[in-house]
């Protein structure tokens, strides 16, 4: 169980536990103005859940296609308080095959990012890990189809894969609006990319993020702090 402090997360079941990357995805994504939102791969159901938090106005879609996630979302979406609970519906399925009849004006996404490795022969595993159940070239075309004129997509990918992301969106009508580096400490490159795409081509805002401070372990830099401090418990 992971406890943030309006609600908490049940991962036993799931593939993929709770990490940074999904919680650094739901704290940076602009859920404002969406009054429909996406989660795709959505597993225990926190960036959904956090986007509930943010915007009190929003109706939000949790799809993802793990049996064991989906055991994990439901439980923690059915612990929320009613004004959130009621907002959230949980969808089982893939992307490939998901033909909603809404338009999105969020749609999020921490998605598998593995390419070219050895895949895990845990199925479960290698469906939450590995580009093979679901690339960012998926997400991009279905945002092509299902994202509103102004609606926003955000992402949290390897530097390397976003980097590469960046470089072929265009090819889908999507435009890179705002990308954030992600640094563990200040002595490490980059090792992740917030990105946040739409239709509209505008000025590119960039950032840079550190977690930890790098003086000691789980010393957070205030930047950090700053961005969770509605969700992690002892921020």
């Amino acid at each position: 169980m992971f406890k943030y402090k309006q609600f908490t997360i049940r991962d036993e079941n799931t593939a993929m536990k709770v990490g940074t990357d999904g919680t650094l995805l739901g704290c940076w994504a602009d859920a404002n103005d969406a009054n429909q939102i996406l989660d795709i791969g959505a597993g225990t159901g926190v960036i959904g859940i956090m986007c509930a938090q943010k915007n009190q106005e929003s109706q939000i879609t949790s799809l993802e296609i793990d049996s064991g996630a989906l055991i994990d979302a439901r439980f923690n979406i059915d612990s929320l308080n009613e004004s959130w609970r009621d907002r959230i519906t949980l969808v089982e399925g893939r992307l490939q095959d998901f033909a909603p009849e809404t338009i999105y004006d969020l749609i999020v996404s921490n998605p598998p990012y593995f390419e070219n490795s050895q895949e895990n022969t845990d199925e479960a595993r290698k469906n939450a890990r590995h580009t093979s159940s679901l690339h960012y070239s998926d997400i991009f075309e279905f945002s092509a189809k299902y994202l509103s004129e102004k609606g926003r997509l955000s992402m949290i990918l390897p530097i390397s894969n976003g980097q590469d992301a960046m470089k072929v969106c265009e090819e889908y009508g999507l435009f890179v609006q705002e990308y954030c580096e992600v640094k563990p400490v200040p002595q490490k490159n980059p090792h992740r990319l917030l990105l946040t795409l739409g239709r509209v081509n505008t000025t590119v805002k960039s950032s840079l993020l550190t977690i930890e401070t790098g003086v000691k372990r789980h010393e957070y830099t205030k930047e950090y702090i700053r961005l969770g401090k509605d969700f992690y418990l002892y921020f």
